[in-house]
């Protein structure tokens, strides 16, 4: 049985061996987010046209709910240098009622250039891979189209009939993530939908240094597409030469599950088939189903073993003593209640509620004898005086009368004079 440390070794090395193939600087949104600092995603460019596409934390929108017309791309800055890989693409597309609008995967030549925001219908001469997805003749496909240069596509009288492969799928409205992987390889290439088989062909082979970008377009009805994840894997080996000495793999660890060293031979990239990739992830993910058994097992045992630990340590503990002391606690407190009890009961309040009484009559004493001679203090003091202004008014008019009198009198007695 695998000790708690061994079992989470393994977890840890199952984990790691499902992503162990994947580029990162052209893989965005397999891990924990997709933009560390929520403006822009490493190693992509984004571009809009008529909107600037909105980065999330767990998605990207390229296309927005709401008004038609607009335009939004992704675009690797890095060229791709595998000449056989896989991509992953996770996206989702919504409409309010019967929306149009187009969505592309592409793997172009300077894409960023020469596709910027286009879509299948609206760009020139490119170079490369596009795989669609839009709505046609009413129903929703998917398709694939190749171009080495030499066909304008926006100037072309039926640009549906240069797909060379499709299926149908409804997309628009699920609710979740749709699932594209696109496989290249010496093989052919070939397209799968949710897990199932869409289109295939042995006579495509795509070079190396082109870009690999994602661009939407939206019309009225828009429709409304979101990027959640974009990973690009390799699944490339070394073909061995015959004769050639080939080392034997290195020694698993003494503590790892001798069942893990089988998937140390081979790493799961020397699988090409559908068949052999579909066994080798059976297999991984039975190794690491059985790493978390012998985890979850080793956690039960110590939890049980600190439970037998704790009733041991209990059990130590005679029975009367813990009876005893609970029964003396118990005591006291009623010991404590019962004297407060009969204080409450038996003790003379009388002199102190007479006290109260006496404040009460001394403080009604004051307020009913005191404040109304402070109140008429109070109102005399700051009383206008009235009698100063009506005493000074009745001298003013009697200056004025006196006044009057003199000058009639004054001018009565004035010597008169006759012409």
């Amino acid at each position: 049985m695998l000790s708690l440390r061994s079992a989470c070794l393994c977890l840890l090395w199952a984990t790691a061996a499902l992503s162990q193939n994947i580029v990162e600087e052209l893989s965005f949104g397999h891990k924990q987010g997709i933009s560390p600092n929520s403006f822009a995603i490493p190693g992509w460019a984004m571009l809009g046209e008529g909107h600037v596409p909105q980065l999330l934390s767990d998605k990207v929108i390229l296309t927005p709910p709401y008004g038609a017309n607009k335009r939004g791309a992704l675009w690797s800055e890095q060229k791709n240098t595998l000449k056989e890989w896989t991509a992953d693409f996770k996206f989702r597309a919504g409409a309010v009622d019967r929306g149009t609008g187009h969505l592309q995967l592409w793997y172009a030549s300077n894409g960023e250039k020469s596709v910027s925001t286009s879509s299948i219908y609206t760009v020139g001469k490119w170079e490369g891979l596009a795989i669609v997805v839009n709505t046609v003749g009413g129903v929703q496909k998917i398709r694939g189209f190749l171009n080495d240069g030499s066909i304008e596509y926006k100037s072309h009288p039926n640009v549906d009939s240069l797909a060379f492969g499709n299926c149908d799928y409804v997309y628009r409205n699920l609710g979740r993530p749709s699932h594209i992987n696109v496989k290249s390889s010496n093989a052919g290439l070939e397209v799968r939908v949710d897990g199932k088989m869409c289109f295939a062909t042995d006579k495509v082979a795509l070079p190396t240094d082109y870009n690999f970008g994602l661009t939407a377009a939206s019309a009225d009805p828009p429709d409304s597409f979101e990027v959640f994840a974009f990973t690009l894997s390799s699944i490339s080996v070394p073909t061995p030469q015959q004769g050639s000495h080939q080392p034997p793999p290195p020694a698993p660890p003494a503590n790892r599950d001798p069942g893990m060293s089988q998937l140390d031979d081979l790493p799961a990239s020397y699988f090409t088939t559908s068949e052999a990739q579909f066994a080798d992830l059976h297999n991984r993910l039975n190794l690491l189903s059985k790493a978390i058994t012998n985890l979850f097992g080793e956690i039960t045992r110590h939890t049980a073993a600190e439970e037998a630990r704790y009733k041991e340590i209990l059990g130590r503990m005679p029975n009367g003593q813990m009876i005893s002391s609970l029964d003396s606690r118990v005591a006291n407190l009623d010991r404590v209640v019962g004297n407060l009890e009969r204080e409450l009961k038996s003790s003379d309040h009388k002199a102190q509620f007479a006290k109260i009484s006496e404040q009460i009559a001394q403080t009604h004493v004051g307020v009913t004898e005191h404040v109304p001679q402070r109140l008429r203090e109070y109102v005399q003091a700051h009383t206008p005086r009235i009698g100063f202004i009506l005493y000074s008014f009745m001298a003013f008019q009697t200056c004025c009368i006196g006044a009057f009198a003199w000058y009639k009198w004054r001018k009565s007695t004035m010597p008169k004079k006759y012409l």
